[in-house]
């Protein structure tokens, strides 16, 4: 349960930190990706990517790498959400918690990794992390994940990396896509898209509708409850396109979660504990292409979540206990593309304004802002030997809480032959605290602790190093890849306690800057074409993540981590079939009366426990009746694998469904 209370406590606040943008379609001559084999696989190596360096390149040609999922990954594997399609992602792990899931990029944390949505900030914050679950990508064409420094471009919170969700684009008059899922826990899955394009004019609409009941890791035991969701989201898309050179779009979407689930303490009273989300966003933009060079983008974005939290008592209201937050975010970005030579220059300046109120924070109603600007330029060398890119950029954030801080960084790309691609990054970072650990007032009298932010804190600050080789040998669909980092943390903000949370002696947590820190490792992986439409993805990574200032193993974090997916088509009878397997070796918790600073001043006692490794399995069977409709079965966690205190996700279920796209 401790584990679980700490994820609580990180969350227990509210933030809105949420973007978006558009982009124009691939130039010209740019190839779309299309492998010509009769198995009809993209080839993700000349995709048009546009997170790792802000401008559209092929993934091959992108200065820093840049990993693609495809719209037709994403229906192959039948996936519900974004966690589950990154669940077992090489280098990707997902931190699951009893308000949300969030993702770890090489070893950081969640608060490090920075949600994009066609490039901008995704709305909606709980605590110091975006809840991915409530990203269904019905509407998502492709993600883009960039592992290590990008602050340089992105600013703070993406020390860890970048995940950036590229929403679709209608192409014919009429498009229409149904998709209709059912299975255990009686989850039931309904979305929809429309779109049209007419001459100049865009239109997309869309909707979902998700609920799973609540489950039991041990039945019918009631402290081993799980949440049930309920989730309905939609949104709306024009745009005006006269031409290539001109775009302006505006977007409206919404979001409604509900969690639902039972805790039990220690002298055995029950709680139903409720949590509501409601998440709504609005943005503008424009993009002018004035000329073969020079191109501009403007943006704005205005974003309100606000997030409720109701703990009941069971026949009884003496440890009730409802919070509310609301958070309004403004933003503005600016973004030019001018190219000069053999130099791609881009520059931009992004501004926001937060503000949060909240009856779990003192004082109750905080205000902050920020701006950065931003510069990069990609300078190409070419001649007789290799091919050179090198792309150095600078960004400076002002933050009226913390002043200003730099965040360079310089990549290099060289490729000594056309089969061998290096790349190599430095790059600085930082974070702010986060509202919550800043201000946090908050009590869970059932389970018995009390939670105060620190006002005090400082910003994170984090250097880092990136290197990778891409092979791609002269066999059809096969790409070997090595990469290796280091990143360094300083003034590590850490959850500190006086105790183990009890009903009748509560326990106080806070939060300070206790910790030096560093994450290192290396990511192996190969892309093999076994067969006509049989593909073999295989991938390792060992991490060694730690604790510099109390010398031991960062919590949570597997040293060793290996995945697998095979994907099968045959054309002949219209059978496809996907599987997805991962093993994570076991990692550290640390329990007891010495956690946190306590421990750093040599008081109290504490025990680390060692949560098992464990082993993943999903596959699904899909049967193309048509090219517009496809049945499949979906089978998840096949392993059971989760667990109440450190893997709480749902237990192994099967759905299947329906699609029918027109």
């Amino acid at each position: 349960m401790l584990p679980l209370v700490l994820a609580a406590i990180r969350l227990s606040g509210s933030l809105c930190l949420g973007q978006v943008s558009a982009t124009l379609p691939p130039p010209a001559g740019v190839d779309a990706g299309v492998d010509a084999g009769v198995d009809g696989e993209t080839d993700r190596q000349r995709l048009t990517v546009v997170t790792g360096t802000r401008t559209e390149r092929r993934a091959i040609d992108s200065v820093v790498p840049t990993e693609v999922i495809t719209r037709a990954q994403i229906e192959q594997l039948g996936v519900r959400d974004l966690p589950q399609l990154l669940q077992q992602h090489p280098g990707v792990e997902m931190v699951y918690t009893n308000r949300g899931v969030g993702i770890r990029l090489q070893g950081l944390d969640p608060e490090y990794v920075l949600i994009l949505v066609d490039g901008q900030r995704l709305g909606g914050r709980s605590g110091s992390i975006t809840d991915i679950s409530r990203l269904s990508l019905r509407e998502v064409d492709r993600v883009e994940i960039v592992k290590g420094p990008a602050a340089a471009l992105y600013g703070a919170d993406a020390m860890g990396g970048v995940i950036n969700l590229i929403t679709r684009r209608p192409q014919r008059p009429i498009e229409l896509s149904v998709r209709g899922m059912f299975g255990t826990l009686l989850e039931g899955d309904v979305r929809g898209n429309i779109g049209s394009k007419l001459g100049p004019f865009e239109l997309r609409a869309g909707g979902g509708y998700r609920s799973r009941q609540p489950y039991y890791w041990v039945e019918p035991k009631l402290e081993t409850a799980g949440a049930g969701v309920k989730r309905i989201d939609g949104d709306l898309e024009v745009a005006f396109v006269p031409d290539e050179t001109l775009r302006v779009w505006a977007r409206a979407a919404y979001v409604f979660t509900d969690f639902n689930a039972v805790d039990v303490n220690d002298s055995n009273a029950v709680f139903d504990r409720f949590q509501r989300t409601e998440q709504f966003d609005t943005w503008i933009g424009a993009r002018k292409k004035f000329n073969a060079s020079t191109s501009a983008t403007l943006r704005g974005h205005f974003g309100l979540f606000r997030d409720q939290f109701l703990v009941d008592q069971r026949n009884s209201r003496a440890l009730d206990d409802y919070s509310a937050n609301l958070t309004n975010l403004w933003e503005a970005f600016g973004q030019v593309d001018h190219r000069v030579g053999r130099h791609t220059l881009t520059a931009g300046v992004e501004g926001f304004s937060e503000r949060l109120t909240s009856t779990r924070i003192q004082p109750t109603d905080v205000q902050r802002g920020r701006v950065g600007l931003f510069v990069q330029d990609e300078w190409v060398l070419e001649g007789p030997g290799p091919r050179v890119a090198v792309s150095p950029g600078f960004r400076a954030d002002v933050d009226t809480q913390f002043g200003w801080a730099p965040s360079p960084r310089l990549a290099v790309k060289i490729d000594p032959t056309p089969e061998l691609t290096f790349r190599a990054s430095w790059g600085l970072g930082f974070r702010p605290p986060s509202f919550s650990e800043l201000y946090l007032q908050f009590s869970n009298p059932g389970i018995g602790y009390l939670v105060q932010g620190n006002p005090k804190l400082q910003a994170e600050y984090s250097g880092s190093v990136n290197a990778s080789i891409d092979y791609r040998p002269p066999i059809e669909g096969w790409v070997l890849t090595a990469s290796a980092w280091h990143t360094s943390l300083t003034n590590l903000i850490n959850i500190t306690a006086n105790g183990i949370p009890n009903p009748d002696a509560p326990v106080t947590f806070g939060y300070e800057n206790v910790t030096n820190a560093y994450t290192q490792g290396i990511e192996l992986s190969a892309r093999t074409r076994l067969s006509r439409g049989t593909y073999l993805d295989f991938s390792y990574m060992g991490l060694d993540a730690r604790d510099v200032t109390r010398q031991r193993a960062l919590e949570g974090r597997s040293p060793h981590r290996l995945n697998a997916t095979v994907t099968v088509k045959y054309r002949p009878v219209g059978l496809e079939l996907v599987a997805r397997a991962t093993w994570h070796s076991p990692r550290p918790y640390y329990l007891g009366s010495g956690l946190g600073f306590a421990n750093v001043l040599g008081l109290g006692e504490e025990r680390v426990v060692m949560a098992a490794g464990y082993f993943d399995l999903e596959a699904q069977l899909t049967y193309v009746f048509r090219q517009w409709l496809r049945v499949f079965v979906n089978g998840y966690n096949l392993f059971n694998s989760g667990d109440q205190d450190y893997n709480p996700r749902p237990p192994r279920g099967v759905i299947g469904g329906i699609q029918v796209e027109l």
